[in-house]
Order: C-alpha cells, then structure tokens, then sequence
C-alpha cells in the first residue's frame, strides 16, 4: 500500500527525497527508505544521490493500478 502512495506522490513531484516523502505521506522513514529500495530494484523509480523521481516504468505501473 505505501509502494502506490510513494509512486502517486512521486508522479506529481519532478524529484524528492526521502524525508520529504516521509514528512507528506506521514510514512516512518525507515519504511519509506525500505520501500524506496524494493522500487529502485524493481526499476519504478530512479534515485539519484539523494533525488528519487519516478520512472517510465513506474508512471506506466501507476497507471495500470489506477486503471487509467
């Protein structure tokens, strides 16, 4: 559930970072940072240094759950 809410926060933001994701989605940070991780490797999103953006893969994803 918080992979779809980081994924939706991330699709309106051009980058972020982990503890603005945790402010905003009041998601502990060490889940977010957990999360993060498993949408890195799943190639969802693109971390750069400390910027997460959402990828295409992920937008795609995001879509396909939303059923738009």
């Amino acid at each position: 559930m918080h992979r779809i809410r980081i994924l939706e926060f991330l699709g309106k933001r051009v980058q972020s970072d982990l503890k603005t994701i945790s402010k905003n989605l009041h998601i502990p940070l060490n889940i977010v940072r957990a999360e993060v991780n498993r949408l890195s490797k799943e190639g969802l999103i693109v971390v750069e240094g400390d910027k997460i953006k959402i990828s295409e893969r992920g937008i795609e994803e995001l879509q396909n759950v939303k059923g738009v």
